[in-house]
């Protein structure tokens, strides 16, 4: 794809109409003429990304731009294999087709030390070559998962709790037993007769009162859910309404109206069940309290005919009851458990899955590194280090542990040895003895940390961290690669310029890309790069103030921007060696012809030319 005209209505360049070539486009002008203007409105139309990732310039960029057209629109052409496309785009973006986004790259003005500066914006220029960086899963499912397990360990751990229980339970039967048989030890068979008649009571009121409990979970479960699904459905008529106003599309409409109708038949079988539940709260009560009245006189005639035997049998009732109670709590553990398994499996087979994508992402990501390299100058060098940037995961751990004294030393031990993975489930498992090894700490430094870190929000927040791939441009010097976090501002742009370069595929928008640059290495390298490019059928677009790129890239096309202080206009375009071009190139970038002839009179007075 390339761009082969722009206009633009409104704003600081009203009235503007440029045709573009397919090769080397140069715009120039004075400073204030709208260069910059021009480029940004250019990339804009078509929704291309800056390489740099963060800073001023990528939060004011919509300032700028509301600035420079205000009401006005961007009108551009690109042309393709598939046929011509027409965009007209507002400051707000409205009219921009989101799939001709990675078509174009674009270098603002002193981007290059910015992005060689910024790990993240100097793995998105990589990114914006493999195509790939949106391609990775979403954690969202895992985040899920996490809330999920958390909640189950916290009920296991409480219902393994209440498990202890049952030794002294069954202790405690045994001895009400054996006092009951005491009492009863010479009683007539009519009081055995009673004795049995109580217990068929009690069992009535033991049974009754596990109903009465299983009732009230569902109806504390069912008033949740008949909340949820009111607010989710006052959110659908909502919705609803704003679908209401979109008369090109009716099938949205009808698709949610069918939808409500639909949540609406959910509401009544909610509140079906809520009715046939009360009802049978109400009649399993009535059950309950009868047998309890059934039970009274037996047990005060039994107290009557043996002191004591009344409370016994009651205290028998109580602990018959808990011991059903731990019953049910077992079998609920073993349910739990096996739900905790499933989940684990789930959670696990979505990291997998994630760790894969990540994978072949790296492996994309290092191809292109190559591949880069081999384009670009014999002293520049790419590398793509896997999984090796823990920036995000020490923020996580840095914050979630803020005023826990945990040291700085211990968190950044962590970041550099733990996969967030790891960490997460040697905090579930509470193996701090495993993260003492694998971090190299205390293990009672680890167990803290692993307490610190025992929250449902921080467990979920874990299970979302993801660690990023790194990448460095490296300049060789002589044996030794020297990684761009220690190069000078102008060696920076150098090793990352001719990376920029070496894109072969999109139309490149560049703004004044020889700041920072000397002559020489902007000829040799630079010149060179536009015009490889031009040769491979790449379209680049450049505003500069150096005459090098014009002239020694033999620009096709040279745009010569001028302004009143109030508006852009063009001043003249052509070829970089048509009359009124060189005239201009002349004046503008080399100071007149007569400063041009002097320096060139100097240079051969003194032996600059041979």
């Amino acid at each position: 794809m390339w761009i082969s005209r722009i206009r633009v209505t409104g704003g600081f360049l009203n009235g503007l109409d440029v045709s573009l070539n397919r090769g080397l486009n140069v715009i120039v002008g004075p400073r204030g003429a709208g260069k910059t203007t021009f480029l940004e409105l250019l990339r804009h139309a078509v929704g291309a990304q800056h390489a740099e990732q963060s800073g001023p310039a990528t939060r004011n960029r919509q300032a700028f731009l509301d600035a420079v057209l205000g009401a006005g629109e961007v009108i551009v052409d690109v042309e393709s294999d598939d046929g011509g496309r027409h965009l007209v785009v507002d400051a707000k973006g409205g009219g921009q087709r989101f799939d001709l986004s990675k078509s174009v790259l674009v270098l603002g003005q002193n981007e290059l030390e910015e992005i060689a500066s910024d790990a993240p914006s100097r793995l998105n220029l990589l990114d914006l070559r493999t195509g790939a960086a949106n391609d990775l899963p979403d954690r969202g499912g895992i985040e899920v998962l996490t809330g999920e397990i958390f909640d189950i360990r916290v009920e296991l751990d409480e219902r393994r709790e209440e498990s202890k229980k049952r030794k002294r339970l069954v202790s405690d039967r045994a001895l009400f037993l054996s006092q009951e048989t005491a009492l009863l030890g010479g009683s007539t068979a009519q009081l055995s007769e009673k004795r049995d008649l109580l217990r068929q009571a009690e069992e009535r009121v033991i049974s009754t009162g596990q109903d009465l409990e299983r009732i009230e979970a569902v109806r504390s479960e069912l008033a949740n859910l008949l909340v949820s699904h009111q607010r989710e459905l006052g959110r659908l008529h909502v919705t609803i309404e704003r679908a209401a106003t979109l008369s090109r599309v009716p099938a949205v409409l009808a698709a949610l109206t069918q939808a409500a109708s639909l949540s609406e038949g959910v509401g009544v079988a909610l509140s079906d069940a809520q009715t046939s539940l009360d009802t049978s709260e109400s009649e399993i009560r009535e059950h309950n309290i009868g047998a309890r009245e059934a039970a009274a006189p037996i047990r005060e005639e039994l107290e009557q005919a043996e002191t004591g035997l009344g409370q016994i049998t009651a205290q028998l009732r109580n602990v018959d009851t808990a011991l059903r109670a731990l019953d049910e709590n077992d079998v609920a553990v073993r349910d739990l458990e096996a739900r905790h398994v499933t989940l684990l499996e789930r959670r696990g087979h979505l990291l997998d899955s994630v760790e894969q994508v990540e994978e072949a992402l790296y492996e994309t990501r290092a191809d292109v590194a190559r591949a880069t390299t081999a384009q670009v100058a014999n002293n520049v060098v790419i590398v793509v280090d896997h999984l090796a940037d823990a920036t995000e995961f020490r923020r996580f751990l840095q914050d979630s542990l803020r005023g826990s004294s945990t040291r700085t030393t211990l968190i950044d031990s962590v970041a550099e040895r733990v996969l967030p993975r790891q960490l997460l489930e040697m905090i579930e498992t509470n193996d701090a003895s495993g993260l003492a090894a694998v971090a190299g700490m205390a293990e009672d430094r680890a167990q803290r940390l692993i307490d610190n870190l025992t929250e449902r929000d921080l467990l979920q927040g874990l299970g979302h961290i993801r660690l990023t791939d790194s990448v460095d441009f490296r300049l060789r010097d002589g044996s030794v690669d020297k990684s761009v976090d220690s190069l000078s501002t102008g060696q920076k742009c150098a090793v990352t310029l001719p990376i920029v370069l070496s894109e072969r595929e999109r139309t490149l928008i560049l703004d004044q890309p020889e700041d920072h640059l000397d002559n020489a290495f902007l000829v040799t390298n630079i010149v060179s790069g536009l015009n490889t490019r031009g040769q491979g059928g790449a379209q680049t677009i450049v505003a500069t103030h150096n005459a090098n790129i014009p002239v020694l890239g033999s620009a096709e096309n040279v745009v010569v921007l001028s302004s009143d202080g109030k508006v852009g206009r063009v001043d003249v375009q052509g070829a970089f060696d048509s009359a009124d071009i060189v005239d201009k190139i002349t004046e503008l970038m080399e100071g007149g012809r007569e400063a041009f002839a002097r320096r060139s009179a100097f240079y051969t007075t003194h032996g600059g030319f041979k």
